[in-house]
Order: C-alpha cells, then sequence, then structure tokens
C-alpha cells in the first residue's frame, strides 16, 4: 500500500490528522528532534539551508516505513522533495481556507507567519498541482481523516498528460539492433576480426560519437564517417568507412527489436489517460523503419533528423511540443535511458524527467525521479 503525505499551507492540521491517521513521519517534527528550532534555524542558517535540510527529510520519510507523512507547510517549494514523496505516495492537499490557517498561527514564532497572506498565495497553487486528493480542512482532525481514508481507497487520476518516451534502450532493444547490423555490415566488408571483437569495439565507439553528435561537435555526416573510420583504426583492418556505413545502415532499418514489456508499458500509459510520444535521435531513413514496430503504440512519433536538432537541443523540445499543441509542461514528463539527450535536455526545456534505467548504475542531477523497470513509472504516472 502506498504511502499517504499530506501537504497544506501552515495551520492547515496536517500534524493532528497525521495522528488520527497512524503511523506518521511528520517532518517538521523530526527537523526540530535533529536540529533545534524552526525560527532559530531561519534566524542563524537562513531559509536556503533550512529548505536544503527539509528536502533531505521528505526523501527520508519517502523511504520510511511510516504509512503517513505530514509535510512542511513549504515543501511544495521542493521539486525534488516533491518527485520523492510522489514515487512513494498519493498526496492528499488539506485545503484549509487562507482565514482559519491565519486564525491558528497568529501571534506563534514560525518564520513566515508574519507574512502569512503573502505565503499562501504564492503556495496555492503548488498546493493544488501536486495534490492527488484534496480534503476539506473546515471538519474536525478525526472527520478529515476519515474523508481521506475513504477517498485514497478510489485510483487517483494522472499527475502527466504527456510522455515524451525515448525510443532506443528505453523501449526499442538498441543493443539487440546494434549487434546484427555490425556484424553483418562486417562480413559485408570482409572484416577477419570475429563478430564478438567488432561488437565489442564499435560498441565502445558509438556512445562517443554520438555524445559528439549530441554535444553539437560533430553533425551527421561527420558520424557517419568517423565511426567506421575509428572502427577500422580499432581492429588494424581496412575496409571503407563509407561502404560499412551503407552496409551497417541498411541492417539496421530491417531490425524491428522490442524490449520485454514496452508494448504492454506503451498502452498501459495510454490506457491511463495521458499521451506518449516518442522522440528519438535518429536518421529519419532509419527511423522510419524501425519506429514501425512501435506503431499503434504511441499517439506520436518526432525524429531529430525530421526536427532539425538532436536532444539535448531546448530546440527540439520547443518544436515537439509546439506540435503536439503546447500542452502544459508542468504536466509533461521524458522518460529515457540518456542522462545527457533526455535527462539535460528535457531538464533544460523546463519538463520533470525520469531516467530508465534498469541497472540502477546511472546517475544525473538532472533526473527528477528515476526508475528500473516500467511498473515503477507506472507508479509515478
Amino acid at each position: 500500500m502506498r504511502k499517504i503525505a499530506l501537504i497544506g499551507c501552515m495551520g492547515s492540521g496536517k500534524s493532528t490528522v497525521a495522528s488520527e491517521l497512524g503511523d506518521a513521519f511528520d517532518v517538521d517534527a523530526e527537523f526540530e528532534r535533529r536540529y533545534g528550532g524552526i525560527p532559530e534555524f531561519f534566524a542563524t542558517r537562513g531559509e536556503t539551508a533550512f529548505r536544503e535540510a527539509e528536502e533531505k527529510l521528505l526523501a527520508e520519510a519517502a523511504k520510511s516505513n511510516a504509512r503517513v507523512i505530514a509535510c512542511g507547510g513549504g515543501s511544495v517549494l521542493s521539486r525534488r522533495g516533491m518527485a520523492a514523496l510522489r514515487a512513494a505516495s498519493d498526496i492528499v492537499f488539506i485545503d484549509t481556507p487562507k482565514e482559519l490557517c491565519e486564525r491558528r498561527v497568529r501571534g506563534s514564532d514560525r518564520p513566515l507567519a508574519k507574512n502569512f497572506s503573502c505565503v499562501y498565495e504564492e503556495r496555492l497553487p503548488l498546493y493544488k498541482r501536486y495534490a492527488d486528493y484534496t480534503a476539506n480542512g473546515t471538519k474536525s482532525a478525526r472527520e478529515i481523516a476519515a474523508e481521506i481514508a475513504n477517498a485514497v481507497k478510489t485510483p487517483r487520476g494522472i499527475r502527466y498528460d504527456v510522455v515524451l518516451c525515448d525510443a532506443d534502450d528505453t523501449v526499442l532493444d538498441f543493443g539487440r539492433a546494434m549487434r546484427f547490423a555490425i556484424s553483418t555490415a562486417a562480413a559485408e566488408m570482409g572484416v577477419k576480426a570475429d563478430a564478438a571483437r567488432v561488437i565489442e569495439e564499435y560498441g565502445k565507439i558509438l556512445p562517443v560519437v554520438w555524445g559528439r553528435l549530441e554535444r553539437g561537435e560533430i553533425d551527421r555526416t561527420e558520424l557517419s564517417a568517423t565511426r567506421f573510420t575509428m572502427l577500422a583504426d580499432a581492429l588494424g583492418e581496412k575496409f571503407s568507412p563509407s561502404e560499412c556505413n551503407d552496409a551497417y545502415m541498411r541492417a539496421i532499418k530491417t531490425t524491428r527489436f522490442v524490449l520485454d514489456g514496452a508494448l504492454e508499458f506503451m498502452d498501459g500509459v495510454r490506457r491511463r489517460g495521458a499521451k506518449l510520444y516518442i522522440i528519438t535521435n535518429s536518421y529519419k531513413s532509419v527511423a522510419s523503419e524501425r519506429l514501425k514496430a512501435l506503431y499503434g503504440h504511441a499517439d506520436g512519433f518526432f525524429v531529430s533528423e525530421d526536427i532539425g536538432y538532436d536532444k539535448p537541443d531546448r530546440r527540439f523540445f520547443e518544436r515537439v511540443h509546439a506540435c503536439i499543441g503546447s500542452p502544459d509542461i508542468a504536466r509533461t514528463i521524458v522518460f529515457g535511458d540518456g542522462v545527457f539527450p533526455d535527462m539535460h535536455g528535457g531538464a533544460v526545456f523546463g519538463a520533470d524527467t525520469c531516467l530508465f534505467d534498469p541497472s540502477g548504475k546511472k546517475s544525473t542531477p538532472d533526473a527528477l525521479y528515476a526508475v528500473r523497470g516500467y511498473s515503477e513509472f507506472a507508479e509515478i504516472l
């Protein structure tokens, strides 16, 4: 069973309701236990330090065994903290009228109580944005707890309306396609090295040259020539790089390899009510064939050569965004295995990002979420 995370303005009753629900992790109380009084912390170390410590506590609470989390009033200011909660919790906004909250905190020593009205108005849109459920904060704590317990029995709505999903190594099995294509091309070129060595050497070269392309250091013409020149040098053999490139492209076009569970994942996202679009850095001639494996399972396909820019260029995402009707970026998420093209590109664009990392070995500050399987992404969606 997923946790319940309570959000709302100071004075909305989160801590009291959490106590009614039982087995609670109270973020503000835990902060005071570790660091002392919040007013004193604000006075000596400032709000920035407070928010950093609070963010760590939110992540800890999300991983804890507590069934209920009472968040601080300003928790919604932390995008990463809220992502940690979303990954593990259903989020309930206790919607208590401003006048009632203000009356409850009047005269308290809370650091931001003196500017209550401004704080309330600033945060209200964020409470509404992050809320999976909303409870009426004018009731008693026991009544609110009962309302929440009943509400979370029903499936929550989706948090993202649009999923921009990478293709290779996210839903398409690029590793298998690459191994087939390079082995076929090498055989056509009469390469003497065995297939295993060819695959190993090309596997080292490919991320290097594609990385240079994505950073804008080379163009596609240079990529095609460079990768097979590098392969010939690595193998110590002589063959035409351009002919090898042509053979490789012919072979990889024929591949229709899909990762296990990918089509079911894509269908599941769409059944939930979200739109799913494939975004890929690729040659149009290759992608138009390989993406046929995904036809009927996505709402659209966008290939970088068609768009005119490669991920992570912000302009790639902007053009895709415009083509799909300019949906709310706050309800758009980029999902892919690429640390630089997908996660960095999505973050620069301003969308939420989720790293698909079955190995669990990747890390990037640009990924708001990281999952090892499709089912984990479904929990976030």
